[in-house]
């Protein structure tokens, strides 16, 4: 019985403690009356636990001695582990489903043995490492979504696979970014995403108006992209044989 409130009692001062850090930041003090600082105020508890954890998202953060000293509470009792990744420069790949990082001269060089279950060398290991990270191309493809929703989707796909993005954005540009990082060529990303020959040949046609330089022939919203890394993408995509059949 006392272990437990002791333990609610270390919660409650660690809570307390950050939410005098939330009323004396700039950030909180300066909200309007009407806004975030007047819910607070006058909010139920689940609510302000809520608005808790918005302030702290939200914070800004001037040092990183500042974001250990700030750390929320809600991460605190976090227990999830969370790897850290590859930290030595001369080895920068980390191995599928593992810890284990390796150099990248391992990757794909006919050895077995480099990475547990010998994944550096199975095929879509060998073609992800020749196409930006999948990572990097999601994030590439949340950002245009947000700048130009789902019309540059459906010039692109289709419009089945543009109304599925709309429903579920999260799943399926997850799903487009794997396809794009992993699939041999064309027809096999087609084929993960089930889109109908008719897309599949008009997808073609656009990646290469994109590779030719002949953007006259595509919509202004589809220029946009090509300008802010959709050139550069399809540029890796030929390089790594994505266009062959």
């Amino acid at each position: 019985m006392m272990k437990l409130i002791s333990s609610q009692l270390a919660i409650f001062i660690f809570s307390l403690v950050a939410l005098i850090q939330v009323a004396n930041s700039a950030e909180f003090a300066g909200l309007p009356a009407n806004g975030l600082r007047q819910q607070w105020l006058t909010d139920s508890n689940h609510h302000q636990n809520h608005l808790l954890k918005r302030w702290f998202v939200k914070r800004p953060v001037d040092s990183a001695a500042e974001t250990r000293s700030t750390a929320s509470p809600f991460d605190a009792l976090r227990t999830s582990h969370q790897f850290k990744g590859c930290i030595d420069p001369s080895e920068p790949f980390q191995c599928p489903q593992s810890e284990r990082c390796i150099a990248l001269q391992f990757i794909c060089d006919g050895h077995a043995g480099d990475c547990p279950g010998n994944l550096d060398e199975n095929e879509e290991t060998c073609i992800a490492v020749k196409r930006p990270a999948k990572e990097n191309i999601e994030n590439f493809l949340h950002a245009a979504y947000v700048l130009h929703g789902s019309q540059l989707f459906t010039f692109l796909f289709g419009e089945k696979l543009s109304n599925s993005i709309e429903k579920n954005k999260s799943f399926w540009l997850d799903t487009l970014a794997s396809a794009f990082s992993v699939a041999k060529n064309i027809n096999s990303f087609a084929k993960r995403l089930r889109m109908s020959s008719d897309d599949v040949e008009h997808f073609r046609d656009v990646i290469g108006k994109i590779h030719d330089g002949r953007l006259e022939e595509i919509p202004l919203v589809a220029q946009e992209a090509v300008n802010q890394g959709l050139a550069s993408l399809i540029e890796k995509l030929y390089e790594s044989g994505f266009m062959e059949e």
